[in-house]
């Protein structure tokens, strides 16, 4: 395997989703001026929810209303309701939830599902033994990339008025949500990043279009890899069987797989971050005119850094600027740049208390430091060694521009806006990785930490199995999403994570199928599916 083909995936976090009753297909909402529960038919802010795990090991999780942060709950009646955030944390099970295939079940009432009565003709959410009117999740987030076609060098792309084409741009038209169904299936929905309600759909006439909030079988493909061939995967019709294509003039679907139907999938951020301290509002810059490694308080090109995995949990960090060079560190400290990938320019990412990583020098063990006035190294690990890694997005436009452009009829405009987003796959490089957990690394760590902690073992299903079964198998979206957002039952809840390790079992590909479909990695990390 080429390491440096591995890709950190960019994964949306934490994972947000309708509470949807599919059998009327309402959404539970609230509102958020006092909390009351209701159900409705619109697909609104005030119906996303955000699953957030409060214990790994047991797979309980809060349900928080995106739109007021207010926690779904349950009293002892079973009656839904909403209640405040109390830092994050409750003083009881009426505001634990656990989801397991997708479906939504009450801690507190022995795992009664959340489901709905009838009420006057008006249904009414409430805890339930009813397997039949119960709500699933259904995820609205996923992992972000781009779609291109190696044939023609461009990107499909979903312009300013919703429409479908081809582009050889790489901004945030051309960024595209895939998001698995969930359940159970191999089945992903395709949506735009920036027109978050346009749903990639097809007709059965071949027609290939995107719809708001389309979620029947037409919105419903599988992205698979031919057998022998590197170029790209194949995105399937779930209903038709027939492939998506882009035969140079628009897009089709095809009954067999051909060089027009390959699609080079990769990530929305192209594995660029900014170095941020946790303690300051500064980062890691390069001046390629002064070749100087330097402090800054800005957001621009000459701070932003490509990270490349480089195995053995570590990583190298390369400027974006022309003739970037990688971010090196000399046996006395000294930070400086060099156009060598030697062992000065291989960093180790460790987990800080502080509420990031320690970026540390594998070579000589020392930490990158910021002191507020400028970079430093230093032996401690602290605060001031603290650091995040800010995911760079291509740039989009906001929903009131896109209005704004609708009305007046510009269609050639993309401005940048900030994105809240809470990242990225770079967990193997913490050193949970396919050959086990690294030694003196993050993992190691953690892994004593707990090893101590709970007498001697590791828990299934605890923070570091559930980490490592990640490092290991490169989860993508749903797999990163579901165990990080439901603990101890990723199994049920990840879709994609019943299958072997790095691809299909010898039995399954033994079926008479002729491609590999992506069930534990990231869907940017294609090239390594079996």
């Amino acid at each position: 395997m080429l390491l440096r083909e591995i890709q950190f995936p960019c994964v949306e976090n934490p994972p947000s989703c309708f509470l949807t009753f599919s059998d009327v297909w309402t959404h539970l909402s609230c509102n958020p001026s006092d909390g009351s529960t209701f159900m409705s038919k619109n697909r609104l802010g005030w119906e996303k929810w955000e699953i957030i795990v409060q214990d790994h090991n047991t797979g309980h999780s809060l349900i928080k209303h995106k739109a007021s942060s207010r926690l779904l709950s349950a009293d002892s009646d079973g009656n839904i309701y909403t209640q405040e955030a109390k830092d994050g944390t409750v003083a009881d099970s009426s505001a634990l939830w656990i989801i397991q295939e997708n479906i939504v079940r009450s801690v507190a009432h022995s795992n009664l599902n959340l489901g709905a009565i009838n009420t006057r003709g008006d249904l009414t959410p409430k805890v339930s033994p009813d397997n039949k009117n119960h709500a699933i999740v259904e995820y609205i987030t996923g992992e972000l990339c781009f779609f291109s076609s190696p044939d023609h060098d461009r990107r499909m792309s979903c312009g300013p008025m919703g429409k479908m084409s081809m582009s050889p741009n790489w901004k945030g038209w051309e960024v595209f949500r895939i998001i698995d169904v969930g359940d159970g299936s191999r089945h992903v929905r395709i949506t735009s990043w920036t027109h978050d309600t346009k749903v990639l759909c097809h007709a059965d006439q071949g027609r290939v279009f995107t719809s708001n909030n389309e979620f029947g079988m037409q919105s419903k493909w599988v992205i698979e890899r031919p057998y022998g061939d590197s170029k790209g995967v194949a995105v399937k019709s779930a209903h038709f069987g027939s492939y998506l294509s882009y035969n140079g003039e628009s897009f089709i679907m095809e009954d067999s797989i051909d060089k027009c139907s390959l699609w080079d999938i990769s990530s929305a951020h192209q594995q660029k971050y900014y170095l941020s301290s946790v303690c300051h509002d500064k980062r890691i810059g390069y001046d390629n005119s002064k070749d100087n490694i330097y402090c800054s308080g800005k957001r621009n090109e000459w701070e932003a850094w490509q990270i490349n995995s480089e195995g053995d949990g570590l990583v190298s960090f390369k400027s974006c600027v022309d003739g970037g060079k990688y971010l090196i560190c000399t046996n006395g400290g000294k930070l400086k740049a060099s156009h060598e990938l030697n062992r000065e320019a291989l960093w180790q990412l460790e987990y800080s208390p502080n509420g990031g990583i320690f970026i540390i020098s594998r070579n000589h063990d020392w930490h990158l430091s910021c002191n507020g006035q400028g970079l430093e190294t230093s032996l401690n690990k602290g605060i001031g060694q603290t650091w995040i890694l800010e995911p760079i997005m291509p740039s989009t436009i906001s929903k009131d521009q896109k209005s704004m452009y609708k009305k007046i009829g510009i269609a050639t405009v993309a401005l940048s806006v900030a994105m809240p987003y809470a990242i990225m796959g770079i967990i193997s490089s913490m050193g949970f990785t396919a050959g086990g957990i690294s030694a003196g690394s993050i993992a190691a760590g953690m892994m004593s930490a707990e090893a101590i902690a709970s007498g001697g073992g590791v828990a299934a299903g605890g923070t570091v199995a559930v980490l490592q079964s990640i490092g290991a198998s490169g989860l993508g979206a749903a797999g990163f999403a579901g165990a990080m957002g439901a603990g101890g039952v990723i199994g049920a809840s990840g879709g994609r994570l019943a299958t072997a390790v790095m691809g299909k079992s010898e039995e399954q590909k033994n079926e008479g199928t002729s491609s590999s479909s992506n069930t534990n990695m990231a869907y940017c990390n294609w090239r390594h599916w079996e």
